[in-house]
């Protein structure tokens, strides 16, 4: 059973208790794997039968075939060479999978609380290394236009004025596929030393620093590409996620 397929499709049907329970499951995949159902269910906070009957609603038969999906979900997830990955045939389907399923995984409590962070028109700043910089680049512009006030800093000075100037009612939104870049992580780590702000970002689903740093996380999904020593991976989930989100906003404005 395909793990990604059968959530996207049962996230819905799940309560709050369950859907923290899927959240966990995605953020920690390779922990998740090695765990027996009691040893999720302290994770969670939750009893085995709890457990139980969340991985019957997603459509296992038993925690045994959840936990092979889960296997099989991290395997997948790990894939780094170029020629395995584009080579099969059916990637073409596989590439727009990791783009919807970045899209339908998003809860209806997260677009809440995203909305809400937003509604109040903070100030907003953009983190970004590597490709998640030229994301970055995009979604500075599409910010813009919708009338937030954005920076997006790149020089070590405008890194430094950010530092000094950012806020507790602002908003530090940062993209990083690993969710474990140093340089981005030290980043956040020196602004937590003058102000505490609301932290949105995006990540893949593994359970990684700059997710646990932030209020609000999104995560994606993607074949894990290194070519000639520099990892590519797809941010076209990145970039999905926030147009969802973002053109949701633009749809309110219009009706105003």
């Amino acid at each position: 059973m395909d793990f990604y397929q059968l959530t996207s499709e049962k996230a819905q049907t799940l309560s709050s208790t369950e859907k923290e329970i899927l959240n966990y499951s995605m953020r920690n995949l390779q922990a998740v794997k090695k765990m027996s159902i009691r040893e999720l269910a302290e994770k969670c906070f939750v009893s085995t039968t709890t457990i139980l009957r969340f991985v019957r609603k997603l459509g296992f038969d038993g925690y045994s075939e959840f936990q092979e999906a889960v296997i099989q979900a991290e395997k997948d997830s790990r894939k780094m060479t170029i020629p395995s990955i584009v080579q099969k045939e059916n990637y073409r389907d596989s590439y727009l999978k990791n783009v919807i399923e970045a899209v339908k995984v998003i809860t209806d409590e997260k677009i809440e609380k995203f909305d809400h962070i937003m509604d109040r028109y903070p100030k907003i700043f953009i983190l970004g290394e590597g490709l998640s910089a030229e994301v970055a680049s995009y979604l500075y512009r599409i910010l813009k236009v919708i009338g937030y006030d954005v920076e997006l800093p790149h020089k070590d000075y405008e890194m430094y004025s950010v530092e000094r100037r950012i806020k507790r009612e602002d908003v530090l939104l940062v993209l990083s596929y690993s969710g474990d870049n140093r340089e981005l992580v030290a980043k956040i780590e020196k602004i937590f030393t003058v102000s505490t702000p609301t932290i949105i970002s995006i990540t893949r689903s593994d359970n990684n620093v700059i997710q646990n740093m932030s209020d609000l996380n999104f995560y994606v999904f993607a074949d894990e590409i290194d070519f000639n020593g520099e990892n590519i991976t797809s941010r076209c989930g990145m970039i999905a996620i926030m147009e969802v989100l973002l053109y949701k906003r633009m749809t309110k404005q219009l009706v105003k």
